[in-house]
Parts: structure tokens; sequence; C-alpha cells
């Protein structure tokens, strides 16, 4: 049977510095018959520069008007002519034999749509190995999430020197609708066969890759392969995962509406538990305006929406600076304390 072919998406914007390192870990492995699509979402730096010293046919450089990441990624889509899409941002790295686990895999499961990984995640000299199970919030185990496992030597050969692992098969789209499974950099698609739900949202600020993944789950099976292929590096730079609470609440709320609110089917037998999720998010919204200081916002949400905590409807009564002050200070201590949490779990680990 000849290989799919794959087509590897890099959307990118004002990252010379690290763009390098995502294209080498993508160039080793990929086939002769593959493609690496870079979409330069208008960048004012060298980025275009370091990419096209590669000199390398696989790769196209294809530039557009900043735009944001979902259409940079919805273009890399557009201009693929593979039958497997690959995602990679320009911050992140691919671990040797990433494509070929997928790809083998996706030639032995043509019934599964979409297939993703576990990944690192890495801030400067401190790796976390195993980093999915912090990236989600689902307190159950794959076996729970997915369905039972089966080895990945019992349906594709292992690629040298790589120790055998667990496969998950499964619905995933409830789940989803709770919580995020994916990293985008670990995802691998069927192009045809997903068709238009391949459509990262253009409108929101960050989640813009959370509406793609429901969409993807409501088209058909997923499958989790439980073995590192990507790291996911941290740095001084943007991110989009560095939005503040009121931008995520908004965003997840667009998102919600988008997929899950849209599907008549769905609602029909889960409409009680997405109006909890939606009235979740309404809440978290008006606890980010609290977060930022903005009181007069956060009052006026509130009048909108039943159930807010008496905590909140005073906290909207204080003066913007010192309510801004308080909450500042509270997260302050809750990311030093989780950050003293993973370090003891990665320790424990060892």
């Amino acid at each position: 049977m000849p290989n799919l072919k794959v087509s590897v998406v890099i959307p990118t914007y004002n990252r010379e510095h690290l763009i390098a390192r995502s294209v080498s870990s993508a160039l080793c492995e990929i086939l002769p018959t593959d493609e690496i699509i870079v979409i330069d979402d208008g960048s004012t730096d060298r980025t275009e520069d370091v990419v096209r010293q590669f000199q390398d046919s696989r790769i196209r450089y294809i530039r557009q008007p900043n735009s944001g990441a979902g259409v940079a990624r919805n273009r890399g889509a557009r201009e693929a002519t593979g039958d497997l899409v690959a995602y990679l941002d320009s911050d992140d790295e691919w671990l040797p034999g990433k494509i070929a686990l997928q790809r083998r895999f996706m030639t032995a499961r043509p019934d599964v749509l979409f297939c993703f990984t576990d990944m690192a995640g890495e801030r400067g000299e401190w790796r976390q190995r195993h980093y999915i199970r912090h990236w989600h919030t689902d307190p159950r185990d794959w076996g729970e999430i997915m369905g039972p496992p089966v080895n990945y030597s019992t349906l594709a050969e292992l690629p040298m020197r790589v120790a055998d692992f667990r496969v998950y098969v499964g619905d995933i789209y409830r789940g989803e609708m709770h919580t995020n499974y994916i990293l985008t950099s670990s995802l691998m698609i069927r192009r045809r066969e997903a068709g238009n739900a391949i459509h990262f949202n253009e409108t929101t600020k960050t989640y813009e890759d959370w509406e793609c993944f429901g969409r993807l789950a409501q088209r058909g099976l997923a499958a989790y392969l439980d073995c590192e292929t990507t790291v996911q590096h941290g740095h001084m730079g943007h991110r989009l995962t560095d939005a503040n609470l009121f931008t995520c609440a908004e965003a997840r709320l667009a998102v919600l509406d988008s997929v899950w609110g849209s599907d008549a089917d769905f609602l029909s037998k889960h409409g009680d538990e997405y109006q909890a999720l939606v009235q979740q998010q309404k809440l978290q919204s008006i606890r980010g305006l609290l977060a930022l200081g903005h009181s007069w916002e956060a009052r006026q949400a509130i009048r909108g929406i039943s159930g807010v905590p008496l905590t909140y409807r005073i906290l909207s009564r204080l003066p913007g600076g010192l309510l801004a002050s308080i909450t500042q200070f509270r997260r302050a201590m809750l990311e030093r304390a989780s950050f003293l949490t993973a370090r003891l779990e990665e320790r424990r680990g060892d």
C-alpha cells in the first residue's frame, strides 16, 4: 500500500527566533512526497528569511496580511494537497518518529478520522513529561473517555527503537464540549473525509482550535496514541494560551454556541448538560471582568443571568483599582501553588 501523503501546516507570526526549530523537526519527519506549508500571518521580523534559508522544495512559504491564527490555519488546510494534514505551531517541535507513527496508524485504521498524542511541556531547563494529563481537566482515564485500549503493535509496525504503547479509539464529541483533550501540534486529520470540519474559529482571540476539534469529533472517530510526539515550548513571546480569564470565557461561549449549540440532535439528548456548561462559562466571564477590575461591566453582566454568587455581586461594587489589586494578588498565589504542585509531581515520577 502506498504511503498516505502528509501536508504539514505551520502557521507563524513574528517567530524568526523559533521557527527554524519547528521547520527542522518537521523536515526530519516527512517523506520526499510530503509537503510543508508555512503560512506567515503578516510577520514584520525576519521570519520569511529564516524559512527561505532551508531551500527545500517540499516547503511552500505563503504570506498573508495579519489575520489571526484561525485564518492562518484555515488557509493552510485549503492549500494542502495531502491525504493527511498535520499541524505544527511555529513555537513547538516534533519528536523523532511522530509522523511515521501517525501515518502508519491512519493507514491501518481507515475508519478513524483524526488522531492525537501525548506531549511534553518545556519551560526553559524544565521539561514536564506526559503533559497531556495537565492539559485537560477530565479526571477519568483514557479507557473511560474513549474505550478499551489496544497495543499499537497489533495495528501497525512500530518504527525502530520505539517501545510499544497503547492506542484508544472512540467518540470524544460529548467530552470535548467540556474540555479540550488535544494539542494542535500533535494532531493528524484525514483531509478529504473531514472536509469543512477542518475549520478553526476566525473571530475569537483564543480557543480557535477547540472549534475545529469539536467539529472533527462530531464527524468521526478519534484516536489517542499514548506516546509523546511533540514538545510544547514555553517562551517569553506572545502565546494564544496567555489570554485572560474573561477572553477565554467569552471565546468558549462563542465556540460552544457555534458547535454544540447548533447541533439540534445533540441538544435533544444533552440540552441540560449544555445549558449548565453555558451558565458556568457566563459566571467565568463575570469572574474575568472582576479580575480585570471592570466593576461596571461585571455589574451589567450579572443583571443578565441568574445564580450569580453573592461574592461576585459584592466585588462588583468595589472601585476598579482596588478590585484589580485584590484579584491580581490572588492569581499570583494560585499560579505559584500550581507551579510548585507540578514540580512535586515531577519529582515523584522520577
